[in-house]
């Protein structure tokens, strides 16, 4: 059981150092930007050992929510601004991928600490207006790809009930997400691409992560809270705070398989840009770049297995699936949400 719980304790972890990517257009990327992107942590390291975890997500958003309500394509095309003008700009749908590399060690009972680095490619196809007469044109842009933002976190286990075969935890964790990513890429035109394109935050984020395990036979349940409190880049920039609720649980099939389904609650502050270095108003009529079309809330359940086929090795899948949204503005939202992983201890 103590080996469960310190698999579930790396879920939290992950979960929080995942964030280390920004939101696209707001909500559409919340989870794509890394939120239990370790799926089902299955590399915690135990006393002296050393934890290695490589995971892969991948993201389709290709629908479009107006405060809580669904829009069409068509309906994007004719959302104004808050100054009254038309968009000219509009996306039709993007992709996300994420490979990240994680490695941890275990100090003590007590305290662990893990490094996370990622790896970003996003896509997008756009339509753009032509005028009055020409109609719509829809394009491809060029794909951005590049290292993210690394993650240093740590776990301290704050209280167990018993030091052998403990039933009930619980454990605070706390990071830094340092902007190791790429956050000025530029387009063919030399203009900053999309802020929520990019590789990177640009930004220092502190992270903290509080969380409650318990164990009742074969299953294992987890509660937990994160908060990300986002700064502003040198550009001017801010991506919103977010904040993120989940509850969780998994059952033991057998020593070799498991299951587990969570749901997890997110709150996403609206962006900012100060200086109007990715959005000025007066010249940029793109909806994908309005800071007034980032943040909301969304709750996504989260089923998934796990495969231990030997010793200290573990291999894990996920899809993670939006049940509610509602969103400021109106923007690209999330239709799924892939994961797949696989870590060894030694």
């Amino acid at each position: 059981m103590r080996n469960i719980l310190l698999c579930v304790l790396l879920a939290a972890l992950i979960w929080t150092a995942g964030s280390s990517n920004a939101e696209a257009s707001g909500l559409c990327c919340q989870l794509s930007s890394g939120v239990q992107e370790s799926l089902a942590g299955v590399a915690a390291p135990g006393n002296d050992e050393v934890s290695l975890q490589f995971n892969y997500s991948f993201t389709k958003m290709d629908r479009y929510k107006e405060g809580g309500v669904a829009r069409s394509l068509a309906e994007a095309k004719t959302y104004t601004k808050l100054d009254g003008a038309a968009y000219t700009s509009v996306p039709i749908s993007m992709d996300m991928m994420k490979y990240t590399l994680t490695a941890g060690y275990g100090f003590n009972s007590r305290f662990k600490a893990f490094v996370s680095l990622p790896f970003v490619r996003n896509t997008m196809d756009m339509t753009s207006s032509q005028g009055a007469m020409l109609g719509w044109m829809d394009m491809t842009m060029e794909p951005t790809s590049g290292a993210g933002d690394a993650t240093v976190m740590g776990l301290y286990r704050l209280y167990r009930n018993r030091d052998i075969r403990p039933t009930d935890a619980v454990t605070l964790g706390f990071g830094l997400k340092a902007p190791t990513g790429s956050s000025t890429e530029r387009s063919s035109s030399g203009s900053l691409i999309h802020a929520h394109m990019q590789p990177g935050t640009g930004s220092w984020d502190p992270l903290l992560t509080i969380m409650y395990t318990k164990v009742v036979d074969q299953f294992l349940l987890q509660a937990d809270a994160t908060y990300q409190y986002t700064t502003r880049n040198r550009e001017g920039y801010e991506f919103g705070d977010s904040t993120a609720v989940g509850f969780s649980g998994k059952y033991a099939v057998m020593k070799e398989f498991g299951i587990n389904a969570g749901l997890t609650f997110l709150q996403v502050g609206r962006a900012s840009d100060k200086d109007g270095k990715y959005y000025n108003p007066a010249t940029n009529n793109s909806l994908m770049d309005d800071p007034a079309n980032t943040g909301g809330n969304s709750l996504w359940f989260s089923p998934g297995v796990q495969v231990f086929p030997k010793k200290n090795l573990a291999l894990d899948a996920k899809v993670q699936l939006p049940v509610w949204e509602r969103v400021n503005g109106i923007q690209l939202v999330s239709s799924y949400r892939v994961l797949a992983g696989i870590s060894y201890n030694f």
